[in-house]
Formats: structure tokens, sequence, C-alpha cells
């Protein structure tokens, strides 16, 4: 429950970090997407994020050592999840991206896009880290854990 609190905390304040970016820079806004610029500019944040989380996680273990007791797993995930969440919301109000515009939804508040956006792509973190670990254990099959 506490981990779960955690990231709601870290969540709201990036929406509202996020948010008071969108207020004073007020970057242009993007129309709806064309080809796959706005879905590579989603996978370039989301693989920036999950590589950022990942040495933060190893230098400083988020939510407590999972290898020396592996029931902390899910509250590693709760906090990692909050964290790429925020960073994500901030990043979206810095560059203006918000994924319902891209997809035309020209009626949705660019408040709005800015939380929804930051809150897919902080949750596409998990999975692309999943990929990444995969390769990397595909490329060196025989280190074991992390490289």
């Amino acid at each position: 429950m506490y981990a779960w609190l955690v990231a709601l905390v870290l969540a709201v304040v990036g929406a509202v970090v996020g948010m008071l970016f969108l207020y004073y820079r007020d970057p242009p806004s993007i129309g709806p997407a064309t080809g796959l610029g706005v879905f590579a500019a989603v996978f370039v944040l989301a693989a920036a994020i999950e590589r950022l989380l990942e040495p933060l996680n190893y230098f400083r273990a988020l939510g407590g050592n999972t290898a020396a007791d592996p029931r902390l797993r899910p509250r590693r995930a709760a906090i990692c999840l909050g964290l790429a969440s925020a960073l994500a919301m901030i990043a979206c109000g810095f560059f203006g991206l918000g994924l319902l515009h891209a997809f035309g939804d020209t009626g949705a508040p660019r408040y709005v896009d800015v939380v929804v956006s930051g809150l897919g792509i902080g949750a596409a973190t998990k999975p692309l880290h999943d990929l990444i670990l995969g390769l990397e254990r595909w490329a060196h099959p025989g280190v074991g854990g992390r490289l």
C-alpha cells in the first residue's frame, strides 16, 4: 500500500510539473500523425526513461533490494511506474508531446493530453525494459544478471 501511495505522489508531482512546463513554455502542439514521427518520439522517450531508471535501480534500489527479498518486487514495480510516469509527464509537458492530439483528438485539453501521454509512456517503460533485458541476455548468453 505504501509503495502505491509513493507512486501516486510521484505521478501527481510529475503531472503538475509537466502542466507548468506546458503552460509557461507553450510549445507548439502536435497535429495529427501522418507518419511514424510521433511513435518514434514515444519510443525514444520511453527508452531514455528506462535507461535512466536502470542505473538508478542498480545504485539505489528503489523499493528495496529484490535480490535479498523477492517479496519486494511489487513495491519496486510500483515505485518505478510512478517515477517513470512522472518523468514522462514532465518530458511531455516540456516538449509538447501529446498522443491524443497526435491521434487526431483536438477536443481534449492539452493538460489532459500531457497526463494521458505521460501515463502511457511511463507504463511502456517496463515492457521496453524486459525487451532490452532479453536482447542483452540473447547477445551475451554466458553472463548472468546485469551486464
